[in-house]
């Protein structure tokens, strides 16, 4: 019996100093102090939940300002309108997709060298700025960027005259004979020359 009263006054962990006894009144000033501070925290934290919900609602406000105003029209679709509609977005996909597939023959067919450059061309085409453009006037653009454009000749003055009116024939009559005529045959000599060939 006496060793286990020994053992009750050594303490278990021999680093440890015995511990005091505190009186009734420590205690209780003790636990006033924690309930003080916890009613400090609790004012605090009370603050910090008013100073964010006011926040919140100024930036809900804020938010819900900018965004527009749903549509009075919105409709719901049934299970078929769902399936239509997506019928729908694939055909119009397709629908594009065949237009660019056409412009890009057309352009090819207008510049034969494309079908040479295609991956270079493609490339040219995937450019944030080309993708605004018709795919013609992008295949003008990488022709002339390339040097590949076909310049016209420049042309001075008016064009010659080709075909479209009657040439006049080197005359038959010497000027003498022509004479003659204008004073002995009228006749023949204004119908040569309604005819050009004097």
């Amino acid at each position: 019996m006496e060793q286990e009263n020994k053992e009750k006054e050594t303490p278990l962990n021999p680093a440890e100093p015995p511990v005091e006894s505190k009186t009734a009144e420590e205690i209780l000033a003790e636990k006033e102090g924690a309930i003080a501070s916890l009613q400090q925290k609790t004012v605090e934290l009370q603050a910090q939940k008013e100073h964010w919900r006011e926040k919140y609602e100024r930036d809900i406000t804020s938010v819900k300002s900018t965004e527009p105003e749903p549509s009075e029209e919105l409709e719901v679709f049934s299970d078929e309108g769902k399936a239509l509609q997506t019928q729908i977005k694939a055909l119009n996909e397709k629908l594009s997709l065949n237009e660019k597939k056409e412009a890009r023959r057309e352009a090819e067919t207008e510049f034969p060298f494309l079908k040479d450059m295609k991956e270079e061309f493609d490339a040219f085409l995937e450019d944030e700025e080309n993708k605004r453009l018709s795919i013609k006037k992008v295949a003008r653009l990488f022709a002339a960027e390339k040097g590949l454009l076909v310049n016209e000749p420049v042309r001075k003055g008016l064009e010659k005259s080709t075909g479209g009116g009657q040439q006049k024939p080197e005359p038959s009559y010497s000027a003498e004979e022509i004479r003659d005529m204008m004073k002995n045959d009228w006749r023949k000599y204004t119908k040569l020359l309604k005819e050009g060939k004097i």
